[in-house]
């Protein structure tokens, strides 16, 4: 279980770095409210790294920016718990 959410987050952690060569130019400073709205709900194309020791596997994944950012808070969320739980697994009465 502990190593497939490990997994689960480098793997998710190595696609998401090469896709920021392909990140949409920032904003225009100029932009209203309503324009960083739609920014969120704009699809968004990424390629996706196979899984570590297969060739197969990799493509694109498309979702909205709004998902992409909640995708990116979840694994770093997942990161830090685990990184918390290895802190307290040596100690007496840890997991």
């Amino acid at each position: 279980m502990r190593f497939s959410a490990l997994l689960v987050v480098t793997v998710l952690a190595a696609g998401a770095l090469p896709a920021t060569a392909f990140a949409d130019p920032p904003a225009q400073s100029g932009d209203t409210a309503q324009n960083a709205t739609t920014d969120q709900d704009q699809i968004v194309c990424r390629r996706v790294a196979p899984p570590t020791g297969s060739r197969l596997g990799g493509g694109r994944e498309c979702h909205s920016q709004r998902e992409w950012d909640q995708r990116a808070r979840d694994a770093q969320k997942e990161l830090q718990e685990n990184q918390m739980r290895g802190l307290t697994a040596g100690q007496p009465g840890g997991n």
